[in-house]
C-alpha cells in the first residue's frame, strides 16, 4: 500500500513525462552533465571522463571538472540518450524511481523491528512528504535524488540497533550495508553523498563500543568470525554472491570516476578566494508547512540573517520534530541509539561554511558552500528519535498525540498541494527546429551572444564575463540538442585561472551592457570568427543595446532561423558563409 501511495503521488507531482526538462535556469545543467557525459565516457580497463577540452569554453578550453555529477543518473541519461539518440524525458523516470525507492527501501531495512503503521508514515515522510527534497525537483535535481544516502544512513542505523539489542547480524545484511556504502558514489558527490559517509563515520565509534559490550573476549574473535562466515554462507550463498557481484560492478562502474574527479578538483587552490556564507538558521526547524507560516518562508530570511534558497529549507515538519523530541526523550538513556543521530544533527544544523565550518572536518564536503543543503536528511535523523517513543496510555498523552498527527496530515497535505500547483511547462516545438537548423550548419561551434562564463561562486560575474546572468547562465545547455562546442558556461565552482584567457583577450569589456562595438571590436570579432571553426551565432537582439541587432545582421547575414529559449528569450541564428 506504501509503494503505490507514493508511486501514485510522485507521478502526480512530477506531471509530464513527454518532454525534456528545461527551464533556461539550473533545471537544464542536469540534463547537460548527462549529455557530457555520454559524449567524454570512455571504457577500458577502468571508467574515465574526457575532462580536458575546448567543448565549451571555445577555443580556449578548460577542465570540465565542476559539472553537477551524479554518475548513476548520468549513466541512466547516457544510456537513454543513446538508445533514442537524443534528448528525452529521461530524469522525470529516475526521478520517480528515486522516490519510490526510497520507500521501499526504509521499510525493507526496518520492517523487522517497528510496527507497519510506524514504518509507513516513516517512509511517506522521507520519499514523498520530503517537502524540501520535492521542491529541489526539477531545479536541483542533484540535491533531491537521495535515495541510496538515506537507505545508506538507515542500513547503518539498523546495524547500531540491533547491536544495541544484541540481535544477531547476518552476513547479507552486512554485505547489502557495504554495497550501500559503493551505491552513495553514484549520487552528487558535494553533498549528497556526504550524508551518509557523515553519518557513518559519526556511528562508527559507537558500533565499536557495542560490539566490544557484545563480545568481550578480543582474543575469540578471529575463530568466531570465521565460524558465523561459514555458517551465513552456508544459509544465503545464492543472494550473498548476486550482492558481491552487484558491489563489483558498482565499484567498476563509480570508484574510478569518483577519484578521477576529487583528484582533479583538488588540484585548483581555492584557499585564496573567500569563503561562501550561505548557512541556515536551526530555528527554521520550527516553522511548519502551513497556509501563511511556509507558504511565504523566504520573509523569515531578514530575521533569522541567514541564506534562503529555496522551499523547505531546514523545515522538514514541525510534526517531525515533535515527534523526535518526544522519542528522545523517552530514549534518552539509550545513548548509542540517538547519539550518531544528535551529533549528526548538530554537525548539519550548527554548518556556516565561514564562521562554524563543522562539516568541512570530512574531506568529501570540501566543496559544500550551502548548509540548508543537509535539510535532505532531516526527515530520516529525526524520524529515529521518533522511533523511539511509546504510544501513551494517559488520555491527556494520548490527545495530545493526536494533535500532532492532525497536524502531520495538515502539513502532508498542504505541502504535497503547494508543490503541485506549479509545474515547468514544456518547450515549444519550434525550439526544436530550431535545434536542429543548428545542428544541420557545418561547423564544430556556435558562439552565443552575448555569451556568459560564470561559476555559481561568483567567479566571471564580478569580472564581467555574464551581465545577463538571470537570461543566460543555462544557454550552453542547449548544445545538448544541436551536439557542437560553446564559447559560454556556467560552473558550481570556477577557479580564477580558468577564465584568464577571456580577461586576456578582453571579452568583459565587448560584452558589457550597452557598449557598442568599435571597429576595432568588429575587426577583433571577424577574426575570432574566421581562425575558429564557428557554423554561426546564436543571437539574442533582446540583450543586445539598440541597433546593434542591424549591424550584425549587414555583417553575417540575415536570421535563418528564429525562437524564444526558456528565460533567455528570443534568439536568432546566423548561419556563416564558408
Amino acid at each position: 500500500m506504501v509503494t503505490i501511495t507514493v508511486l501514485a503521488l510522485i507521478i502526480y507531482a512530477v506531471g509530464d513525462f513527454r518532454f525534456p526538462l528545461s527551464d533556461g535556469d539550473d533545471t537544464d545543467q542536469y540534463e547537460y552533465a548527462g549529455y557530457y557525459f555520454f559524449k567524454n565516457i570512455s571504457f577500458g580497463l577502468i571508467p574515465h571522463l574526457n575532462l580536458d577540452n575546448d567543448q565549451t569554453f571555445y577555443p580556449y578550453g578548460t577542465l570540465q571538472v565542476f559539472l553537477p555529477w551524479g554518475f548513476e543518473r548520468d549513466y541512466w541519461y547516457a544510456f537513454c540518450y543513446w538508445l533514442n539518440d537524443g534528448p528525452g524525458p529521461y530524469l522525470q523516470f529516475y526521478y520517480v524511481f528515486s522516490i519510490v525507492i526510497t520507500a521501499i527501501g526504509t521499510f525493507w531495512l526496518l520492517r523487522a523491528f517497528f510496527p507497519p503503521w510506524q514504518l509507513a508514515i516513516v517512509s511517506l515522510a522521507v520519499s514523498v512528504f520530503n517537502f524540501y527534497g520535492l521542491w529541489k525537483y526539477p531545479v536541483h535535481l542533484n540535491v533531491c535524488v537521495g535515495h541510496w544516502t538515506i537507505l545508506c544512513i538507515v542500513a547503518t542505523y539498523r546495524l547500531l540497533w540491533q547491536l544495541y539489542h544484541r540481535q544477531r547480524l547476518s552476513l547479507l545484511f552486512l554485505l547489502v550495508w557495504a554495497w550501500l556504502h559503493v551505491q552513495i558514489l553514484g549520487l552528487e558527490l558535494g553533498y549528497v553523498a556526504g550524508f551518509a559517509l557523515t553519518f557513518t563515520t559519526v556511528a562508527v565509534p559507537f558500533g565499536m563500543y557495542l560490539l566490544y559490550r557484545n563480545n568481550p573476549g578480543i582474543s575469540h574473535w578471529p575463530v568466531q568470525l570465521m565460524a558465523w562466515v561459514s555458517r551465513e554462507y552456508r544459509q544465503r550463498s545464492t543472494l550473498i554472491w548476486v550482492i558481491a557481484g552487484l558491489m563489483l560492478l558498482n565499484i567498476y562502474l563509480y570508484v574510478p570516476l569518483t577519484l578521477q574527479i576529487a583528484f582533479t578538483a583538488w588540484k585548483f587552490d581555492f584557499s585564496v578566494m573567500p569563503p561562501s556564507r550561505l548557512w541556515s538558521h536551526p530555528a527554521r526547524l520550527l516553522i511548519p508547512h502551513l497556509p501563511y507560516l511556509n507558504q511565504y518562508e523566504q520573509q523569515y530570511e531578514k530575521y533569522f540573517k541567514d541564506s534562503y534558497e529555496s522551499y523547505g529549507q531546514t523545515s522538514p515538519g514541525l510534526y517531525l520534530v515533535l515527534l523526535a523530541i518526544i522519542g528522545f526523550w523517552q530514549m534518552r538513556r539509550q545513548i548509542p541509539l540517538w547519539g550518531p543521530v544528535v551529533l549528526t544533527l548538530a554537525l548539519c544544523l550548527l554548518y556556516h561554511p565561514a564562521l562554524v565550518p563543522t562539516l568541512k572536518v570530512f574531506p568529501w564536503f570540501s566543496f559544500n558552500r550551502h548548509g540548508g543543503r543537509a535539510t535532505l536528511i532531516y526527515p530520516i535523523l529525526l524520524s529515529f528519535l521518533a522511533l523511539g517513543m511509546r504510544l501513551p496510555t494517559r488520555l491527556p498523552a494520548r490527545m495530545a498525540l493526536s494533535l500532532i498527527g492532525l497536524l502531520m496530515l495538515a502539513e502532508w497535505q498542504f505541502g504535497y498541494y503547494y508543490f503541485t500547483i506549479y509545474h515547468l511547462p514544456p518547450l515549444p516545438a519550434d525550439v526544436y527546429t530550431y535545434m536542429e537548423r543548428v545542428h544541420k550548419t557545418p561547423g564544430e561551434a556556435v558562439l552565443d551572444w552575448p555569451f556568459c562564463v560564470v561559476g555559481a561562486d561568483g567567479t566571471g560575474m564580478q569580472e564581467g564575463l555574464c551581465p545577463h546572468y538571470d537570461a543566460q547562465n543555462a544557454v550552453f545547455t542547449f548544445r545538448r540538442f544541436y551536439d557542437k562546442k560553446v564559447v559560454g558556461q556556467y560552473f558550481g565552482r570556477l577557479h580564477p585561472d580558468q577564465i584568464k584567457p577571456f580577461l586576456r583577450d578582453g571579452w568583459p569589456k565587448r560584452l558589457s551592457p550597452g557598449y557598442l562595438f568599435t571597429a576595432a571590436d568588429w575587426t577583433f570579432f571577424d577574426n575570432y570568427l574566421r581562425t575558429n571553426d564557428f557554423a554561426g551565432i546564436n543571437l539574442y537582439p533582446e540583450l543586445l543595446p539598440a541597433g546593434m541587432a542591424a549591424q550584425f545582421y549587414a555583417r553575417y547575414g540575415k536570421p535563418v532561423a528564429e525562437t524564444r529559449l526558456p528565460s533567455a528569450g528570443r534568439v536568432q541564428f546566423l548561419a556563416l558563409k564558408r
